[in-house]
């Protein structure tokens, strides 16, 4: 079997890693494109682009008629600075991190969902790698403590557990949905009318392993401490984040940036 690192190289010089959707704000189709995909010297990590494109109408200003109704219509098939992002990913097969730098179009969710889908396009057509990529927001376990500090009458929970990266420890969990070639297992755990589950508890703790690593889905649904309201967490929609300069269209620039944040978040995690 190929390694992480040379299945990514295989999937970037097939320059397959694109897919069409319609787009659901305006109806037009939305084209997705990973590009510029380029492993580092060091051999361990890899930079791209991440991007889509909307058909649309773009009017230019006529000067010399001094006229927006007379200036020149052009149709374009085209991506903003709101619709690409760079990123990087960690190649090594028992990390496998991956950063990206989000816009007001790309949303982390969104972003997750762009890249997952154009790798499993390149490996669907190109038919070289039998399996199936999926890209997961990492929340790590600050966050969510800060959330249930903020939110303690938790009175419902669902965790979906994945199976692991390859490398990484295989619990009860996993080793149950291996015997039984499963992909997910989902628990949910609810509190009476009135009550709230103990989140004190050390088997609460135990449940919440995983978000870390990106191998575990969580979703909670709390009791406001004044009453009346609701508050909900869902790990799906949020990641771990730092901050990086903006580079406005300079998207070499952005990869590095990316990069460099992407090295700094794995040696603060090792």
């Amino acid at each position: 079997m190929r390694s992480f690192a040379e299945d990514l190289t295989v999937l970037a010089e097939s320059h397959l890693t694109q897919f069409t959707q319609p787009d659901p704000q305006t109806g037009n189709t939305r084209t997705w494109t990973a590009a510029d995909m380029s492993v580092q010297p060091d051999g361990d990590f890899m930079t791209g682009i991440l991007g889509f494109s909307t058909p649309d109408q773009q009017k230019i200003f006529d000067p010399d008629a001094w006229s927006w109704v007379k200036g020149e219509t052009v149709a374009l098939d085209a991506a903003t600075r709101r619709t690409v992002a760079p990123f990087a990913i960690d190649l090594r097969d028992n990390q496998r991190w991956v950063g990206f730098a989000p816009t007001s179009n790309l949303r982390p969710p969104i972003f997750a969902f762009g890249l997952e889908q154009a790798l499993n396009h390149a490996v669907s057509v190109a038919g070289l790698i039998p399996t199936e990529w999926e890209v997961d927001l990492v929340t790590s376990r600050f966050e969510i403590d800060q959330w249930l500090q903020a939110h303690p009458l938790v009175h419902f929970m669902r965790r979906t557990i994945k199976i692991p990266n390859p490398g990484r420890d295989i619990d009860d969990d996993r080793a149950e949905m291996r015997a039984l070639a499963a992909r997910r297992k989902t628990e949910e755990f609810s509190a009476g009318r009135s009550s709230a589950l103990d989140i004190s508890s050390e088997q609460f703790a135990r449940k919440l392993d995983g978000t870390q690593t990106g191998d575990l889905e969580l979703q909670m649904v709390a009791h406001d401490a004044q009453g009346g309201g609701l508050s909900k967490f869902n790990s799906r929609n949020s990641g771990d984040e730092s901050l990086i300069d903006e580079f406005g269209l300079d998207l070499m620039l952005g990869m590095e940036l990316v990069l460099g944040a992407l090295r700094l978040y794995v040696r603060t995690r090792q």
